[in-house]
């Protein structure tokens, strides 16, 4: 079974979204993936936003509960793939653990939908989150097309 691991920064939004709402679409899709989502600056205090739940339960993902996940070498190990939210992501994750660099890549490049970055929600309005959500989505469909041609 792949695992991948979606990260961000704190690992209270962007990752949290791509990381639940990727297992819902592979367990409704019985595709043989495992997923999780890790912070470079997560803290297990940061207040969850409570759009992320809300957000994810519009997508039928029930009991929704998370504390954030540091990222560290354990994590980089046991990953098959790594999907970073910004090349920003991206680069400090190598820095700090150069052998994760092929397997690393942002969500919008594995995608296909070219190199730009996700944007951050956190502490931003309800829409902004809206807009945020409907691009990793999108995003996250597209990833898992290209990782079953694999």
């Amino acid at each position: 079974m792949k695992k991948i691991l979606f990260l961000c920064t704190g690992n209270t939004c962007r990752s949290v979204l791509a990381h639940y709402y990727a297992a819902k679409l592979a367990a409704d899709l019985k595709l043989p993936y495992k997923f999780n989502s890790a912070g470079l600056e997560a803290h297990k205090d940061i207040p969850q936003p409570k759009i992320v739940a809300d957000l994810l339960a519009k997508e039928g993902v029930e009991n929704f509960k998370h504390v954030p996940v540091p990222m560290t070498g354990k994590l980089v190990k046991s990953s098959d793939l790594i999907l970073a939210m910004t090349a920003a992501h991206k680069a400090e994750l190598i820095a700090r653990y150069p052998r994760a660099a092929k397997k690393t890549h942002t969500l919008i490049e594995y995608a296909g939908f070219g190199h730009d970055d996700i944007a951050d929600p956190y502490r931003r309005d309800d829409l902004f989150y809206y807009e945020v959500f409907k691009l990793i989505k999108s995003a996250v469909k597209a990833a898992l097309e290209n990782l079953k041609k694999k």
